[in-house]
């Protein structure tokens, strides 16, 4: 049986505590989420997070890379349009505030949820990749970033298209600037081997 490094358990354990939290947030938000179609990428997510954590527990009770589930891509197939072109500017975006009580939850809570907390869970799960020195574990590990960054997408199409995630824009001459103010970097020669740079 292989040993597992201190950071490996302790990224696996962040990364499942993070699972379940995000499982049991998606199961609370569900009920609220009145669009048939928020429904359906709801139900996906969540089949697809719970065989994700459940793969994630398997491979840490085998502890090890000769003997680990080998990562499944592709499991879930996103309902996301090759030909999306995002909603560019603000549309008259509404004041946001806090709800005052749980009946004024809605469609546009609902979606913005699962847009940060897949948004949040990506970035933990690929710090935890950086970290992994088990190459299998490394493997999963980032096959999950992946797909959290997925059903962050996909979530964010959701919301783009209905209006309730904006993308604000800059200036055409401000947003150049910024743009025009990197310069491609200098190729540096390649030496010889033996040889060394002064």
């Amino acid at each position: 049986m292989n040993t597992l490094g201190a950071h490996e358990v302790l990224e696996l354990h962040e990364v499942l505590n993070d699972a379940i939290h995000g499982l049991n947030t998606m199961r609370l938000y569900r009920p609220y989420a009145q669009d048939q179609q928020l429904q359906a990428m709801m139900d996906r997510q969540i089949n697809a997070m719970v065989m994700e954590y459940n793969h994630m527990v398997q491979t840490a009770h085998q502890q090890g890379g000769s003997q680990a589930v080998p990562a499944r891509r592709g499991q879930m197939q996103m309902q996301m349009p090759q030909s999306f072109q995002p909603t560019y500017g603000l549309r008259n975006p509404q004041t946001q505030m806090p709800a005052g009580s749980v009946e004024e939850i809605d469609d546009v809570d609902v979606t913005i949820c699962l847009v940060n907390c897949h948004k949040q869970t990506a970035g933990l799960k690929m710090k935890a990749t950086l970290e992994m020195a088990n190459p299998a574990l490394r493997q999963m590990m980032q096959t999950a970033a992946n797909s959290s960054a997925d059903m962050a997408y996909e979530s964010f199409q959701y919301a783009n298209h209905k209006g309730y995630y904006q993308v604000p824009t800059l200036k055409d001459t401000t947003a150049n600037t910024f743009m025009h103010a990197y310069g491609t970097a200098q190729q540096a020669p390649m030496h010889q081997h033996g040889t060394h740079m002064m």
